[in-house]
């Protein structure tokens, strides 16, 4: 298990830069009523982790744009995407490594069908670490 330390606001695994992503779409498909579809761009620079994760029951596809990233879901063998590679994570799938250990930036989009109601307050709630679940982190630094 990473130690995960709380930075500021932010929680991250110790020594590793956090992942960054842009929100560039919503969408409310008629045919899925009570869902949204929403799309986001994660970059991922050298060395970045994300912590553990869940998406509050959302189903995720995820497609690599560029460079390579590490990813391991439930208690499943990790596996290793390069650009053109998807990977999908099920409602309730819990996202134990995310990580780009090359020396290239790393870059996917993720598009998670997921409840209306979760996202009716804002989208913070689209990833939710463990650490803020359970209070996991093992250090704060201010």
């Amino acid at each position: 298990m990473p130690n995960v330390v709380k930075i500021g606001d932010t929680y991250q695994i110790e020594g590793r830069p956090r992942e960054s992503f842009k929100i560039m779409n919503i969408y409310h498909p008629s045919n899925i009523p009570g869902k949204a579809v929403v799309i986001i761009s994660i970059d991922m620079v050298p060395n970045a982790a994300t912590p553990p994760h869940t998406h509050s029951g959302a189903a995720a596809i995820a497609i690599m744009i560029d460079g390579v990233a590490l990813n391991q879901m439930n208690c499943d063998d990790p596996i290793i995407s390069k650009k053109g590679d998807m990977w999908y994570e099920a409602p309730g799938c819990h996202h134990v490594r995310s990580e780009n250990n090359g020396s290239e930036k790393a870059k996917f989009l993720a598009v998670l069908i997921i409840d209306d109601e979760v996202i009716k307050d804002g989208l913070h709630n689209i990833i939710v670490l463990d650490a803020d679940r359970e209070g996991t982190a093992t250090g704060t630094t201010a």
